[in-house]
């Protein structure tokens, strides 16, 4: 019973192994027994980038706020990235 128990996870694991890589890549833990430092580092980069880049388009939109195709670009985008943040919010 157990031979096939670790058949199955073996079996699954090389199915989405895709998968699960990008997930990963995405910044996602997933599948993983212990987090490395580097997959640390790499994961904070990533949210402080994020999140600057939001900040900096709010703080573009204000400044550019005369301009209103500029702003409209900018909150076509802005849109898009603040509606797939909370996602990131739920998670934590």
């Amino acid at each position: 019973m157990e031979k096939e128990e670790t058949k199955v996870k073996g079996l699954s694991e090389i199915r989405f192994r895709w998968i699960i890589f990008f997930l990963r890549l995405a910044g996602i833990p997933f599948k993983m027994k212990r987090m490395s430092t580097l997959y640390a580092v790499y994961m904070i980069t990533v949210i402080i980038c994020t999140y600057s880049t939001v900040i900096g388009m709010f703080i573009d939109v204000y400044i550019h706020r005369d301009d209103l195709g500029y702003v409209m670009t900018t909150i076509r985008a802005l849109t898009a990235i603040i509606n797939s943040l909370w996602i990131d919010f739920s998670c934590r």
